[in-house]
């Protein structure tokens, strides 16, 4: 398996990805409401899962979807891998957007928002769908 975010490329945008983007990239954010781009898809362990509307990005957090609206997280975007068929190895898929709320995120804290995908704005750009993206403002300004 590989690491780079090289395999999902079309899905992440805005100026952070022009320079070499760290992958897995990991940052203290305070979160939006995430429930209209997101469809939950039960618990695993003490975790919960839901899958973005675009079928390409997972997120696995420690809250349910519903309740992560204005909460500070570390937020870790990391490769996918997913196995398609019986057999198969697993492949390069989509996005796992990891969000723990448990503990005070330290280093300076972005925001997050939804925001068309053709719209300018945010410094990272991670389409969920819909022709919407969660956008990532560095130090809390959208």
């Amino acid at each position: 398996m590989t690491n780079g975010w090289e395999h999902v490329r079309n899905l992440l945008s805005g100026p952070l990805t022009h320079d070499g983007l760290p992958w897995p990239f990991i940052l203290p954010a305070l979160l939006c409401d995430l429930r209209c781009r997101f469809l939950p898809k039960g618990t695993a362990g003490r975790g919960h899962r839901a899958v973005a509307r675009n079928g390409r990005v997972l997120l696995c957090s420690d809250l349910p979807s519903d309740r992560l609206d204005g909460r500070p997280a570390l937020v870790r975007l990391q490769t996918w891998h997913k196995v398609i068929l019986p057999g198969e190895s697993a492949a390069p898929y989509g996005v796992l957007l990891y969000v723990r709320t448990k503990g005070e995120p330290a280093g300076p804290s972005w925001t997050t928002t939804l925001v068309k995908v053709n719209e300018a704005g945010g410094d990272l750009r991670l389409d969920v769908g819909g022709g919407m993206a969660l956008a990532f403002f560095a130090g809390g300004g959208s």
